[in-house]
Formats: structure tokens, sequence, C-alpha cells
């Protein structure tokens, strides 16, 4: 586009964040939505169907941040915890695996 366009839903965001193929967005209510390409699952809707208008990141978490990047995306809650949903093979989701994850997953830090 040439211009900028509303995206679509009626979804009223504190701010966005683009990837390469995807942007996610955080509502005013915290919750986090992502749309475009979703080939590993980054857009963290549980599947790996790409969606032009924001689909819901599932498990019911508020975001106060968010970060997407070439693969995955991440977010800080707004308890002060990471999670992450994506491409894992280089264990960048944190969870201590390499397993591509379609839904937020924890990020695993010190006991």
């Amino acid at each position: 586009r040439l211009k900028p366009v509303a995206v679509v839903g009626g979804l009223a965001f504190s701010g966005v964040t683009e990837g390469l193929a995807s942007t996610c967005g955080n509502t005013l209510d915290h919750r986090a939505y992502c749309w475009g390409a979703n080939p590993s699952g980054l857009l963290g809707d549980g599947t790996t169907d790409g969606h032009r208008t924001p689909v819901a990141v599932v498990g019911g978490l508020r975001f106060s941040g968010l970060s997407t990047g070439n693969g995955h995306s991440c977010g800080t809650t707004t308890g002060d915890l990471a999670y992450c949903w994506g491409v894992n093979y280089a264990g960048q989701l944190g969870d201590g695996t390499t397993t591509t994850r379609t839904t937020p997953v924890a990020v695993v830090g010190p006991t």
C-alpha cells in the first residue's frame, strides 16, 4: 500500500510490532493479536495458517509488550513473565528446547 490503511476488526492497539512477514499488536486491554504469514506458528493461534486479519494469540495471557522477529514472537506479560512462540531451531524461544511452538510457551530462567 502506498497509504496507511486501518487494521480490520475494530481493535484498539496500544502498540504494534512487525516481523519479516507478520505483525502483532497489543490491544488496550493487553491482549495480543497477530496477522500475516504463519509457516512456523509465529502468530500464536495454534496453527500454521496465515491470516490477513488479526487473530488472538491463544492462552488468555495479558501482555505489556510484544516483539516479532524473523519466525518467532515474544511478549512480556503484565505479571513480568516472558512467553515466546514460533520457530525454535536454535532455542530462540527460551523454553529449553528446539521444538517449534504454535502457542506461547514460558521462557525458563534460573531457579
